[in-house]
């Protein structure tokens, strides 16, 4: 009984605050969200299915950023079944595949907000339900820009290919002048806001950032939106500290490009000052372990490498160096730099035009899993980028293993009965086989009713898509795989 009480004593929150990072780079509005800033976003929070009875919850995936003219807001939508047939001017929107956001610039009058809803096809509704509009249902903001997958489309019909849809929203900020403290915002400014979610004719899912509390089926309660924070892209810091990732927050890293002069002035640095121990180039040392190895660090900020560098660690042989805090920073950046996974890197294609190989012609789907959409006889790639240097991707799709790793080895099996099967041994004994196969299912096979069983010498994953796909190709679907960072804390 007590944890029940305890349980009913915790008030009701909302969803994790949201930190609006300012834009580390121009943002062009087209619904490709392939700029360094938008990569460096985090995103928010998983999205809510307040009211879910039935269905696939299919994820959104949202990002908001800003500069001193507009508030960027983005949304990824995993969806299979894309509908949308409004086209319209404030037309009921809410009926097809459709992305909302309701934005109250002034937390102490959270009642004053404004609602911008767009459908697959590019279709927007606009409301500004504030004390002071008396413009009747329907509102007109200025200069807004905004693209979706579709956009333009007269309509969107489900099909087999549909995998997902982008909307990218810029909204100038002089719009919210009668009721923000401040425009542009200043470092701190707290506005709140929710982001929703609606589906089409099928698996008609509604889906929210912050979560509706009450028995009022609405999107529409201003009372549960969630907090955002506006934080300013300059501010002074400690030498070697780097700020960590809005959203849920952590000691993870913001994702960063690498200035390559100042990634070789920290190597030169490194070389010179760390090799005693360590190895050249972040290699495995006499004494020291490798510092861009493929496996987890205890010490992973700007920040605590810093520290480490400048102060040594207690009870370890890893003294302090006696240099400059700028060349410490350096040495910092190269560290870093050898640790980069491929999401932290820019890399040339269209992650857009890759998605559509990854989901068709390059039957990647056949064996792997992104974001719960694909086969499961091989590695779910949801967080790809993060887990894997964009080297080590690229060689997994053009060179491969001679061998297949532990845990995945191949196997065709021929029944008596005239029935095949192939796919990865899970278990086995001299009496039977389980086989994850190819078809998503798991088999279980009496090696008595087996004709043929053949255990295949090379892994199943293809070595040479370099080959079977155009260059262009190729390139895009490195791009995409280089994106997939579904964590929002990678350490």
């Amino acid at each position: 009984m007590r944890w029940l009480l305890v349980a009913l004593s915790v008030p009701l929150s909302f969803a994790d605050d949201y930190r609006i990072q300012r834009a580390t780079s121009p943002i062009v509005v087209d619904a490709k969200l392939d700029e360094a800033a938008w990569r460096d976003a985090s995103p928010t929070s998983d999205f809510i299915f307040n009211w879910h009875t039935s269905g696939d919850k299919e994820p959104t995936e949202a990002k908001l950023l800003w500069d001193d003219n507009n508030l960027y807001v983005s949304w990824r939508s995993t969806d299979r079944h894309i509908s949308a047939y409004v086209t319209q001017r404030n037309g009921p929107v809410t009926r097809d595949d459709c992305v909302e956001i309701f934005i109250s610039p002034n937390p102490q009058k959270v009642t004053n907000y404004y609602t911008f809803e767009i459908n697959a096809i590019g279709a927007m509704l606009n409301r500004a339900r504030t004390d002071w509009y008396t413009g009747g249902a329907f509102w007109d903001p200025e200069g807004v820009q905004y693209r979706t997958s579709f956009h333009g489309q007269p309509s969107k019909d489900e099909s087999p290919d549909d995998r997902e849809w982008i909307v990218e929203l810029a909204i100038p900020l002089k719009n919210f002048t009668r009721d923000a403290a401040h425009i542009p915002p200043r470092d701190g400014d707290e506005w709140r806001l929710n982001l929703m979610r609606t589906g089409g004719k099928t698996n008609a899912q509604q889906s929210t950032w912050s979560p509706i509390r009450g028995e009022k089926r609405s999107f529409h309660t201003p009372e549960n939106f969630g907090r955002v924070i506006f934080v300013a892209e300059a501010r002074e810091e400690a030498p070697g500290q780097r700020r960590g990732q809005g959203g849920r927050g952590g000691r993870g890293m913001m994702r960063r490009s690498f200035n390559p002069a100042d990634v070789e002035a920290g190597r030169v640095l490194y070389n010179r000052s760390c090799t005693m121990c360590h190895g050249v180039d972040g290699a495995v040392g006499d004494r020291a372990p490798a510092l861009g190895a493929g496996r987890r660090y205890t010490r992973v900020t700007d920040a605590e490498i810093f520290d480490s560098i400048k102060n040594g660690i207690k009870g370890t042989l890893m003294p302090g160096l006696p240099i400059k805090d700028d060349d410490n920073s350096k040495i910092v950046t190269y560290i870093q730099s050898l640790r980069a996974t491929a999401v932290d890197v820019p890399v040339q294609g269209d992650p857009q035009r890759g998605a559509q190989i990854f989901f068709g012609k390059g039957n990647c789907t056949q064996c792997h899993m992104i974001r719960g959409q694909g086969g499961i006889a091989g590695p779910d790639l949801s967080d790809l980028g993060v887990d894997r240097k964009l080297d080590d991707i690229r060689q997994a799709l053009t060179t491969g293993k001679p061998l297949p790793s532990r845990g995945w080895q191949p196997v065709s099996v021929t029944m008596k009965s005239g029935a095949s099967f192939r796919g990865i041994v899970k278990n086995e004994n001299p009496f039977s086989l389980q086989i994850l196969g190819i078809d998503s299912n798991l088999h279980l096979i009496d090696r008595s009713q087996a004709a043929r069983i053949d255990y295949d010498t090379k892994p199943l994953m293809p070595a040479n898509l370099d080959k079977t796909l155009a260059p262009t190709e190729f390139q895009d679907l490195l791009a995409f795989l280089a994106r997939q960072a579904r964590r929002r804390d990678p350490k």
